[in-house]
């Protein structure tokens, strides 16, 4: 799964493998639309990790270390944990390519 949230007034992308509870965790924290700092967790291997704590969570705990590890202010410190809109719309190109064939 790779989907964007906001947190604390910061955007936020994140890319999930695995099951509940024991994913891989890549956070990046995104910069006027552009990618900045990121951070990565393995919950399997993390010996302090709680299969229990819920995903959005453990996301909002990598984006505290990332933002402190950073030196990142954020924008409105007590803002929540909130998914955004996934963004659906792609360009794509119809599949047909065109050859200069002459008759």
């Amino acid at each position: 799964m790779v989907r964007e949230f906001s947190y604390r007034g910061e955007i936020f992308r994140a890319t999930v493998h695995g099951r509940p509870g024991i994913e891989e965790l890549f956070l990046i924290h995104m910069v006027d639309d552009e990618e900045g700092p990121e951070i990565s967790l393995d919950r399997f291997e993390d010996p302090n990790n709680d299969p229990a704590q819920s995903l959005e969570d453990k996301l909002a705990d990598l984006a505290d270390e990332l933002m402190q590890e950073h030196a990142v202010e954020p924008a409105d410190p007590n803002a929540a944990f909130a998914w955004n809109e996934p963004k659906t719309g792609v360009n794509v190109h119809s599949g047909v390519q065109h050859h200069g064939l002459e008759a």
